[in-house]
């Protein structure tokens, strides 16, 4: 790159760092037609698009530096983020396990990029459980867990799903999992009670909703179950 268009470049990186995103799209445009084949200028300039709200252009600018550069792991990270705040999660999964195997080879997998994974995964896991898609939730949910086993959030959905297709003992062991890491966490403990409950385990259904209650005597949910385990009796 010649040190007029370096001058350019660099401008419009500067640009880009004050919000100046017109100025530095501009600019970074220039250097594209005239060095095509830079990555680093491809990026840049998927980055300057994705804060002007222009998701299609950042796309295709990502791919274009992944196209020049297959080993080029912030640009699938970006490209990755894009998909996600998109809600396409499959394309989103792709790019942040194209960028996890190469950050594997490199470096070991990071926690951060461990985690964005996760949560594209469950990202994808909610929708299809709120389509009442339980087994392709369930494979999504399964899948954050594998890469994040420390996320309770995720193993509770994971338990919620496998209560909702009847998995009673699968669901039963993730939640006793959770109250094993944090015997406060209510919302684990009320959703074991009703696993419980719907294995006729009564007694062991009342003594965690009794257990809810003692913790938080506000919790209507709750207090909701035992009314509802008094009728049955």
């Amino acid at each position: 790159m010649d040190k007029n268009y370096a001058r350019i470049y660099n401008q419009a990186l500067q640009d880009y760092e004050k919000g100046l995103i017109k100025e530095s799209i501009e600019g970074l445009t220039k250097v594209v037609a005239a060095y095509p084949d830079y990555p680093d200028v491809h990026n840049a300039l998927g980055l300057a698009y994705s804060l002007a709200g222009n998701y299609k252009a950042a796309i295709e600018s990502f791919k274009r530096a992944t196209e020049l550069n297959p080993d080029y792991i912030e640009a699938y990270v970006n490209m990755a983020i894009i998909f996600n705040e998109q809600c396409q999660f499959e394309e989103a999964i792709k790019s942040f396990q194209k960028a996890a195997e190469l950050e594997t080879k490199e470096k070991g997998f990071s926690p951060q990029l461990k985690a964005k994974l996760a949560n594209t995964y469950m990202q994808l896991g909610d929708t299809y459980y709120e389509l009442q898609e339980y087994k392709k939730a369930k494979e999504e949910y399964s899948r954050a867990i594998e890469v994040s086993p420390t996320f309770l959030d995720i193993k509770l959905k994971l338990a919620k799903t496998c209560n909702q297709l009847g998995e009673f003992e699968t669901a039963e062991n993730l939640l006793k999992e959770i109250l094993a890491q944090n015997k406060k966490y209510l919302e684990a403990r009320t959703l074991l009670g009703l696993v419980y409950y719907q294995q006729h385990k009564f007694d062991e259904a009342r003594k965690e909703w009794d257990e809810v209650v003692k913790i938080d005597p506000t919790n209507i949910k709750a207090k909701a179950y035992l009314n509802m385990l008094k009728e049955q009796k």
